[in-house]
This record gives structure tokens, sequence and C-alpha cells, in this order.
């Protein structure tokens, strides 16, 4: 065998451990769940069912379950496991909401067709914000994780099986089903927002930005701007409403100013780990923070003298918007803040950075 053949096993063998979990992890198919949502009282607002089931969605299809469409309503449980049997679905997931004020109580039942009954029932209640999303991952996460025996022992999948329902135009006004675009990633945001496609989960992720550094408090003695170099790698998990993200961060940061009656070029080179949290919309547009900190290499060469290096600690941090142009490519825009603590008088500035991700 070749020394590329080996490098190609061995690629393939070390990266086995990355790839993401869930249901096809499970099972030797991809599970199809027929997705119903519905108010518990006529005349509660439609869009809200539409933004829940579009949630469903993209809960399901992030734990690599494939979701049908269906404009068809259902009374009990055995009328919504005849619509799964009639779309070919392996299950049904309907969820009924109760709106209070602001809160919403949402009830969700996965159903068996082959048993025509409810094989798990949750529930949550939350207030209606933009941290709901959190509220219906931690209730789908709670199904999903009973359900592995039987994504385990689905039958293999028949050519041709699954055809979607036609749309009713009886269809209540309350009662509402999620609305599936091929390769599309809804998420429980207002209509008309960007939307893209989350074909895989990728948890490795690799950025690298730069960034004015604008000196604040006892830095503005030194210099009033330097400049800003990061890298950052990390490893990321999805955590219910988001993705949880861990790993190492390394720079450059240059300064050229005053120290006592000479001038100086200052040199900073920090390592330190670094731990993020992100918004997962399933928009072309997410929202991120993070914060960081360790041992930094700071030197500083006056223009006549020697040169004094040390090590010092450092923190930083920041929050940022974040644009996907591919799934695998994106880019962000930063507003962060970074310390040097420095013994003699801390360097503090602001860095607002523009960088580029790679997602792996």
């Amino acid at each position: 065998m070749s020394g590329k053949a080996y490098l190609a096993i061995a690629t393939v063998l070390a990266l086995v451990p990355l790839l993401p979990c869930g249901a096809q992890g499970i099972a030797h198919r991809q599970p199809v769940v027929l997705v119903l949502v519905h108010s518990s009282t006529q005349g509660d607002n439609q869009q809200l069912g539409n933004l829940i089931a579009d949630s469903f969605k993209v809960e399901l299809e992030s734990q690599g379950i494939r979701v049908l469409p269906s404009d068809e309503s259902a009374a009990d449980d055995s009328a919504i496991a005849s619509l799964a049997e009639k779309s070919h679905a392996d299950f049904a997931l309907c969820g009924m909401y109760t709106l209070a004020g602001s809160e919403i109580q949402l009830d969700a039942r996965w159903i068996d067709p082959v048993k025509k009954a409810a094989a798990a029932i949750a529930s949550r209640k939350g207030a209606l914000n933009l941290s709901f999303d959190a509220v219906v991952a931690s209730l789908v996460d709670e199904i999903v994780e009973g359900q592995k025996e039987g994504f385990a022992n689905l039958p293999p999948e028949q050519i041709g099986e699954i055809s979607p329902l036609p749309a009713s135009a009886q269809q209540p006004a309350a009662a509402r089903t999620a609305s599936v675009v091929v390769d599309s990633r809804p998420a429980l945001l207002p209509a008309g927002g960007a939307q893209k496609a989350e074909t895989s989960f990728a948890p490795l992720s690799f950025s690298l930005g730069s960034a004015p550094f604008i000196a604040t408090f006892t830095a503005l003695n030194y210099f009033p701007l330097g400049l800003n170099i990061s890298f950052t790698g990390l490893y990321r998990i999805r955590v219910p409403g988001g993705l949880f993200g861990f790993g190492l961060s390394s720079g450059f940061s240059g300064f050229h100013g005053k120290v006592a009656y000479a001038e100086a070029d200052f040199y900073v080179v920090p390592i330190g780990i670094d731990l993020s949290y992100g918004t997962r919309t399933g928009s072309a547009i997410d929202f991120f923070l993070h914060v960081g900190g360790g041992p930094a290499v700071f030197n500083a060469k006056p223009t006549s003298g020697n040169s004094q290096t040390e090590v010092i600690p450092y923190a930083t941090g920041g929050v940022g918007i974040l644009l996907s142009l591919i799934d695998s490519l994106a880019i962000s825009l930063e507003g962060g803040y970074t310390c040097f603590f420095d013994p003699l008088s801390p360097i503090m500035g602001f860095a607002p950075a523009l960088s580029v991700l790679v997602r792996l």
C-alpha cells in the first residue's frame, strides 16, 4: 500500500470522532418525521404556530432527522398516526401551544404510527422572546433522546416511498404544520428573515482577524493606536438554543509610542484559552460573545538601549455578529476589548475586528 493510501486512511480515522452525533448516528437510515403544530384555542396568532413549527424543524434536522410538510390537521393520536402513514413518515411530532400574556405553554406528543399512540410526551413553559428557541430545543432534545431504540429499528427505506401530503383547503386557521423547503433551515424568527441551509454540523472552527488597537486610560500616555491580529481555533458543541465553543487563541499586537524620554516599539504575543457562545438562529446571520485569557509575551524595544521581555497575563472579550456566506465560510464583525496587565502600567484598549471564519 502506498504512502498516500496510508495517509488517507489515517485522516479518515482521525476525523471519525468529529462526525456529528444525532439520529443518524444511531440509525441505519435517516428517520422521517411529520410535524404538526396547532393552538389550544381558536383565534390565536397563526404566525406564532408557524414559527414554532419552523423551530421544531430546525432542532430535528440538527439531529439528523428529516421533516415532512403537511397542510392537514388531525384531532387525536390515531388521526395523526394515519397522516404519518399516508405520507410514509416514521413518526409524527404534534405540538400544541397555549398563549397566556407573554408566556407560552408548549405540549408535544411523539406519535408512533404503528402503535397509533404517543410514544413520548413533553411540556415546556417559557417567556415569548428570543430565548424561546432554547425552550423548544430542550423539549425536542428530551423527546429524541428517548427514541434511539426506535430509530435503530427502522426498516430500510424504499426508493420513492416518501411523498408529501397534499394541501388541504379546509385546514382550520389555528392548525399548522412545519413548512419545509428542501435544504433550508428556518428558525424562530420573523417571517421574511434570511435563511440558509444547514446540511451538516461542523464542530471545528478557525478564525483569523485583524483590528486597530485603540488605546484607553493609561495606555494613552504611551500610544494612541496600534495593530491587533488574532487567530482562534475552537471545538464547538450544540447546546439548547445555540453553540458553545472552547479552544485556544493567539495573535500579535504591536504599538509604537513613548516610554520615559525615548520612543519604543511594543510587541505582545498572547497565547490563551477562549470560550464562546453563539446563537443558532437558522438564518445567515448569528450573534456571538466570547471571553479569553492567559499568558502573553511582552517585549519593549526602545530606539536606543536594550529591549526588555517579560511574560504578563492578559484578558479579552467581545460581542459580534456573524454572517455565513456558505456552510463552511463566514465573516464576522466584533466589538472587542483587551487588557494586557503590565505591572507598571496596564495596556487596555478597544479592538473592533473583522475576521474570516472557516468551519470544518
